[in-house]
């Protein structure tokens, strides 16, 4: 296939060099002609393992070429990858700048292309920000219509310094952000016989992802530093326990806790982050002192949701912190239902499982001693806390199903765990956080 690549920086060199491995044409496009001077020789303008080797065999091969023409490069390919840079204003906000000038130049070359053309942005930016700001963009000065006469994806890249070569051959996940199928057909072509998984989804996923990746990548690090700080307050070498901290792929490195939707409960995981806050107290761990902090905020977010539909009959189907439990301990639902009643609402709850223990054991003194009005709400059928006009699902259990064939047009189902999908009910569906 024939690839023109917009910017050649350290991923528009990566990309050139890897894309031409596979037998693609490739035209780098680029404004700095000392860049396009060095990539002629067969060398590299960024410093990468290997990639010098690449590049030099591309140009031997003449499977890279080079160009400032806009024009030339729209005309002699089918497919273009935007790599341009999208820095940081002081302020925070990104700099398009780049992102724009090169949609406007492609646009006026798309004018006058009579065949189909897909344009796929590979730098990072904010959701929207393809749909809302670059396609009208190019749609104005092309005069044509994006989804019918070209093509748009965002292809997010991950490609890490270092082994920027490495990572395009074996990515983890090939992400196409896809307009039309079409558009995506299009640009799975240029991955064939590239490793890993490739997944097509919404322009806006393909946007977002890299956020989450990176935030995520910040997460870790702080967290690791503040363990490894209060680890060594207790002469233990953190190392060694963070390396026993990964071996755990089953919860610790683990799609498991990664899906919003309900706040955190439980007894061993509240009481655990309360003793390490306490035990580290004059350590500065800001983001294990924030954790707490999050949830209470996600529980008073919940409650909002609930207030906001303005009816204050509610059905709770499930009371305990987790599925196919009866432990009341910490329970995140318990603590929305106190702000509720609070504030006026009145509610009933189903939960099979711990209507059958309230009566003894521990959940018996937590219902008396801490939340006696759960005596009062619990109902013994699942119909009639399902009759109610919000019905609030909180645990994932099965049984739960059945209110699909229960809940009329006029109810609203509020989702925590995703038990549903929009299209499976009559009534109006709100996620909590999709």
């Amino acid at each position: 296939m024939n690839i023109s690549i917009f910017g050649m920086g350290y991923v528009g060199c990566i990309l050139a060099a890897g894309h031409s491995c596979q037998r693609h044409n490739i035209i780098g496009v680029d404004i700095n002609q000392k860049k396009l001077d060095i990539l002629n020789l067969g060398k590299s303008p960024v410093i990468e393992k290997d990639i010098e080797n690449y590049i030099g065999k591309a140009i031997e091969k003449q499977l890279l070429k080079t160009t400032t023409n806009v024009t030339e490069a729209i005309n002699k390919s089918e497919v273009s990858l935007i790599s341009v840079g999208t820095p940081c204003k002081e302020n925070g906000e990104i700099n398009l700048d780049f992102t724009i000038q090169v949609c406007e130049d492609i646009a006026k070359a798309l004018k006058e292309k009579q065949d189909y053309h897909l344009i796929a942005f590979k730098s990072t930016l904010f959701p929207g920000t393809v749909e809302n700001k670059l396609i009208p963009i190019i749609e104005e000065i092309s005069q044509k219509k994006a989804g019918t006469d070209f093509g748009i994806c965002h292809n997010p890249e991950f490609l890490r310094e270092g082994s920027g070569m490495e990572d395009f051959f074996n990515p983890p996940v090939t992400v196409i952000g896809q307009l039309d199928q079409k558009s995506g057909d299009t640009l799975e072509k240029i991955y064939e016989g590239i490793n890993g998984e490739k997944v097509r989804t919404t322009i806006k996923i393909g946007e977002m992802i890299k956020y989450v990746n990176n935030t995520f990548h910040g997460l870790k690090v702080t967290f690791a530093n503040e363990i490894g700080k209060i680890a060594k307050q207790f002469n233990i070498d953190s190392h060694e326990l963070m390396k026993i901290f990964c071996m755990d792929k089953q919860l610790n490195l683990s799609p498991y806790y990664l899906k919003p939707g309900v706040p955190y409960g439980g007894s061993c995981l509240t009481k655990d982050l309360e003793a390490l806050k306490f035990e580290s107290k004059n350590i500065d761990t800001p983001i294990l002192n924030s954790i707490k902090k999050s949830n209470d905020a996600h529980i008073d977010y919940c409650v909002d949701l609930i207030e906001k539909t303005n009816k204050k009959n509610i059905g709770i189907l499930g009371l305990s912190f987790k599925e196919n439990t009866d432990d009341l301990r910490s329970s995140a639902i318990i603590l929305i239902i106190d702000k509720l009643i609070k504030k006026g609402f009145n509610i009933k709850v189903y939960d099979k499982i711990v209507e059958s223990t309230e009566k003894f054991g521990a959940n018996k003194k937590i219902i008396e001693k801490q939340f006696p009005f759960l005596k009062d709400i619990l109902v013994k059928t699942i119909e009639e806390a399902a009759s109610q006009e919000v019905v609030v699902i909180k645990n994932k259990n099965q049984e739960f199903k059945k209110i699909a064939n229960i809940l009329k047009e006029d109810q609203i189902l509020i989702d925590m765990v995703r038990l549903f999908e929009k299209e499976d009910i009559n009534s109006k569906y709100v996620g909590v956080c999709w």
